[in-house]
């Protein structure tokens, strides 16, 4: 009994561990996947040209979104859509702009790293990006670990579920506003005067309702261009910039100016909003270093 009791411990003690300093047998292959998932995602050699990896358009000081209002692909071919935010992304149903069927962070992954309309990583095709990343000793040994009953444990699926199992770490629930709600933080009576507009007459919690701070819904906001837009979470919008599915708004006031929901507001209450949204960035998220840049050196 004693013996299952110190083994159970240290299980617990190496889930907790970030620097992995636990034996690998000790590893969960769940955490051990999330770790991998946390390097892909930083490896260039994921694009066509060893020049962009998930990070290069998905920054943690921007809530893993962009600062551009697109962001160009490995061929230089502009994009089209805002880089959105992967802020509990794990929650989310619906994973893209405009595409309503892409419900998994499995597929999604594919998306970005062999789409071609436009360009991003421009990866040509699952057997050379499983060849390149096979080709790491490295890699070998982690996904071993992660997937330890595959009988390959490297393709391109199990390269997609490791970058899930790390995006579904991406959790941000440590707001100034989440704080206030437990109790431990107050907000500015400015921006609780905005969030009193945001759930009441603004109307804009009719589809960024919390905790999510969005429906996941879609909606057509420009009849003339035929295609409906999923609406963004609203976590971390502070950090976000620039807004809207394509980037068009640089400000929060210009994005809030769009809605026509919006305008029956007083410029008072606008700013009372926008104070409020900002209660909405997570630090600890922005700053959380086990969701940074791994270390070079291979895990033991």
């Amino acid at each position: 009994m004693l013996l299952s009791f110190k083994r159970l411990f240290a299980s617990a003690f190496c889930l907790l561990s970030v620097s992995l300093l636990c034996g690998a047998g000790d590893l969960s292959p769940q955490y051990a996947r999330e770790q991998l998932g946390r390097r892909l995602f930083y490896d260039a050699d994921l694009s066509a040209d060893g020049s962009m990896s998930c990070a290069t358009c998905h920054e943690q000081r921007h809530a893993f979104a962009d600062g551009n209002a697109t962001h160009p692909g490995v061929t230089d071919e502009a994009g089209v859509r805002n880089v959105p935010s992967l802020g509990n992304v794990g929650d989310f149903v619906t994973l893209t702009w405009v595409d309503q069927h892409i419900s998994r962070l499995e597929k999604q992954f594919f998306v970005p790293v062999m789409g071609h309309h436009p360009v991003e990583m421009g990866m040509t095709d699952r057997k050379t990006m499983t060849n390149r990343i096979e080709g790491d000793a490295c890699y070998r040994r982690l996904f071993a670990r992660s997937f330890p009953h595959a009988e390959r444990p490297i393709d391109a699926e199990t390269i997609a579920m490791a970058v899930a199992a790390f995006e579904r770490t991406l959790v941000s629930r440590n707001s100034q506003w989440d704080e206030a709600r437990r109790g431990k933080a107050v907000l500015s009576a400015e921006a609780k005067r905005g969030e009193a507009q945001f759930l009441g007459r603004g109307g804009c919690s009719g589809c960024h309702a919390a905790p999510l701070f969005t429906d996941q819904k879609f909606y057509a906001f420009d009849p003339a261009a035929n295609v409906r837009i999923r609406t963004p979470s609203l976590r971390n919008v502070g950090v976000t910039a620039p807004y809207w599915h394509d980037g068009s708004a640089k400000t929060l006031h210009e994005a809030l100016a769009a809605h026509r929901g919006t305008r029956s507001l007083s410029e008072n209450d606008e700013k009372a909003v926008e104070a409020f949204l900002l209660t909405l960035t997570d630090e600890q998220f922005l700053h959380d270093a086990a969701l940074g840049l791994p270390p070079e050196a291979c895990p033991p």
